[in-house]
């Protein structure tokens, strides 16, 4: 036990001396609190950005593919895919009567930038999407007020609508929005149903802000042809273990209906949410690196900062090392005393960086809540763990050669300093 008693003495001259100067040892807790905040920032911040996407990528569905004339991957040539056709309303015909085994196919037009007008109020830049009837099963849009169109109004074209809750609560503020018309482009719809809201997405595809009117109806009444206008078919595969097969059947069909000989290169893309996955792993990838190098540099200066307080303190109690050595201090006992203190100071400025990074957290939460921005902050475990790791290694490291050098000091030559 006198070992332990020891190593108990040496913590309290340790707080000690930390007490007995308050302005120097807050001013390098808040050195190092900085420091922790900021490598522990970054990574929180990356690591929120990559959940967000993540989670707004798994909304997608693993089961869905995506017909479209561009590639969700980088590629060369690209005049080649700007002079692809757009996926057409034949193509979905096609796929729709050959595809077997799947849940589902629905085409798509993405109209952007329209006019929406109601008892006097006005939106402009809103996305208005043209679909075929099971455009809602494939995503299980779930509807909060009203209906989904009816089949028989999405093969008739009939002029309703369905609108997301954003669009709602700004054209109807009275609080009653089905069985109200809104204008497209001055073209008259009935409001049949209103999107339950899902809350923004991280790239801002929530169905809040969007309008659904049938397919049939927009074709006869808009200028679908116009190049402002996206396309795209959605099919829903049985499973995910199908998919491969699935994207084959589909290649074969669209090759066929378009004429292509074998050989011939695609002119259009079969895309699927691994593809996006993939690329956002490597981005991550790289963000991850780019925050431990600025962690290296942190940790480099908050070393420097620590060692030069380590080193002033061992030259202010040069005298008191000596005395503890005259009286029988080991050096085993002086080299802990210092750097117990040394990682006390870090671990005290580590514990002010995660409060400080908690508090930040809250209120930016909070914050992106107020805007409507689909981004979550997150603070893992793994974060506050990792910051009081750092600590503890910036206060090994800084504290490391300061202590040696007071454990090595001779205590005659200690007491005459």
């Amino acid at each position: 036990m006198h070992w332990l008693n020891l190593y108990l003495e040496g913590i309290l001259i340790g707080l000690r001396s930390l007490w007995a100067h308050p302005l120097r040892t807050s001013l390098t807790m808040t050195g190092i609190a900085f420091g922790i905040f900021a490598i522990t920032g970054i990574f929180t911040f990356v690591n929120s950005m990559e959940y967000s996407i993540t989670k707004n990528l798994d909304q997608l569905g693993n089961t869905i593919l995506f017909v479209h004339k561009y590639p969700w991957k980088p590629m060369k040539k690209s005049w080649k895919l700007r002079n692809r056709p757009k996926i057409s309303y034949s193509d979905y015909i096609a796929m729709k009567s050959e595809l077997a085994g799947v849940e589902g196919v629905a085409f798509e037009v993405d109209m952007s930038q329209e006019i929406l007008k109601a008892k006097g109020r006005t939106l402009s830049g809103v996305t208005v999407k043209a679909v075929t009837e099971e455009y809602s099963g494939i995503f299980g849009m779930e509807i909060g007020e009203g209906r989904y169109f009816a089949p028989v109004e999405s093969e008739a074209g009939r002029p309703v609508c369905v609108i997301g809750i954003n669009i709602a609560e700004n054209l109807f503020p009275d609080g009653s929005y089905t069985g109200k018309y809104i204008h497209v482009n001055g073209k008259k719809l009935l409001v049949v149903g209103v999107v339950k809201k899902e809350g923004s997405g991280f790239f801002g595809d929530s169905s809040d802000d969007l309008v659904f009117i049938p397919y049939k109806y927009a074709v006869r009444t808009f200028s679908l042809d116009s190049k402002k206008y996206d396309s795209l078919v959605t099919v829903r595969a049985s499973s995910h273990e199908d998919i491969d097969l699935v994207e084959q059947e589909i290649s074969g069909i669209i090759r066929i209906h378009r004429g292509l000989k074998p050989g011939k290169e695609d002119n259009f893309s079969i895309n699927k949410q691994e593809m996006l996955m993939n690329q956002v792993e490597d981005i991550f990838k790289y963000l991850h690196i780019g925050g431990l190098i600025i962690s290296v540099f942190s940790i480099i200066v908050g070393g420097f900062g620590i060692g030069n307080i380590m080193y002033a303190s061992v030259k202010e109690r040069t005298f008191e090392i000596g005395l503890q050595k005259s009286l029988g201090a080991t050096r085993r006992f002086i080299l802990f005393q210092f750097l117990f203190e040394a990682i006390l100071l870090c671990l005290a400025g580590g514990a002010l960086g995660m409060l400080v990074l908690v508090g930040c957290g809250i209120a930016a939460e909070k914050f992106l809540q107020s805007m409507d921005v689909g981004l979550e902050i997150v603070i893992t475990a793994g974060s506050i763990i990792g910051g009081f790791a750092i600590s503890i290694f910036i206060g090994l490291a800084s504290g490391f050669l300061p202590s040696m050098f007071a454990s090595a000091l001779d205590p005659v030559d200690a007491m005459r300093a």
